[in-house]
């Protein structure tokens, strides 16, 4: 097993496109497994308006994004892991363009997701998120 470098951690990140967000809920952790999309700057994502995750962000705004694939004989393993502050996404044009991050890396019609930007931005419960890639690590086997 060796750390990943900084180009295979961004490659890894623009590869896949299912993650774990990971929050804080009073002093306990909680997670939920979801798609994402990247620019490359920010992991693009986002929960059901009003849900328990939404509710820990508001609340604790420090989170983890976890990405994993492995093998099915557990022979290669990688994994990476963005750690920072969710910043929610309130205006729609912020939405938007995450929505289209998300459909682009999950191969879809850049504007597939635009139905979805315009229920987000209008639910003030809404939990469009966008985390910095700033401080990452990533391991390969």
């Amino acid at each position: 097993m060796r750390d990943m470098t900084r180009d295979e951690i961004m490659h890894f990140i623009k590869t896949w496109t299912w993650g774990t967000l990971i929050g804080v809920e009073a002093d306990r952790p909680y997670a939920i497994e979801l798609s994402y999309g990247t620019d490359g700057k920010y992991i693009h994502c986002g929960s059901r308006p009003g849900g328990r995750m939404a509710r820990c962000i508001m609340k604790n705004a420090n989170v983890v994004f976890k990405i994993c694939e492995c093998g099915w004989d557990y022979a290669r393993y990688q994994a990476v892991t963005v750690e920072g502050t969710a910043e929610r996404l309130t205006d729609y044009k912020d939405i938007l363009y995450s929505v289209r991050c998300i459909a682009r890396q999950r191969k879809m019609n850049e504007k597939a997701l635009d139905p979805v930007a315009r229920r987000v931005a209008n639910n003030p419960e809404s939990n469009s998120v966008r985390i910095e890639i700033k401080t990452v690590s990533g391991v390969i086997c």
